[in-house]
């Protein structure tokens, strides 16, 4: 019950942001970027350090930068398949099942050989992708409830 009410609390705190739909959605976007690297739990403070930068709103960057957390075999998973399909080498994961964190992690910084050169390949185009659906996705949702509820934009 807790943590359904925990939610709500920071839905609603999301939604009712008194910044503009596009700060918003800069926020939520760089802060999702760190998820599909190994942070090391750092990756919700990376995430804020973004948007403060690009001057994006940081409690969005924090909230996008968490919800990326837990997806992180999949995002992982995912890097090493795009990855795979611009390299000739063979992926290093097939499935979900095989990601594990302190390989990837190895895979990811050790050398090229290993792999990480299919990882940040799909990285990079993952990141390129996901960053302008996210986007988008979170700029026109934000500005229809904004409207909605008749705050100015």
């Amino acid at each position: 019950m807790k943590l359904k009410r925990r939610t709500r609390y920071y839905v609603l705190r999301f939604v009712r942001l008194k910044a503009n739909p596009h700060q918003v959605a800069l926020g939520v976007t760089l802060g999702f970027i760190p998820n599909w690297f190994p942070t090391f739990g750092l990756g919700p403070i990376l995430s804020m350090g973004l948007a403060k930068l690009s001057k994006g709103n940081v409690f969005a960057a924090a909230l996008g930068g968490i919800v990326g957390v837990p997806l992180w075999p999949v995002l992982f998973w995912l890097n090493y398949q795009i990855g795979g399909l611009f390299h000739d080498k063979p992926s290093q994961v097939d499935e979900i099942e095989e990601v594990e964190y302190i390989e990837a992690i190895n895979d990811t910084v050790e050398s090229i050989q290993t792999g990480s050169e299919q990882f940040l390949t799909g990285a990079i185009m993952n990141i390129l992708v996901s960053s302008v659906i996210l986007y988008i996705l979170t700029f026109v949702l934000f500005s229809k409830y904004r409207r909605r509820q008749g705050h100015n934009l």
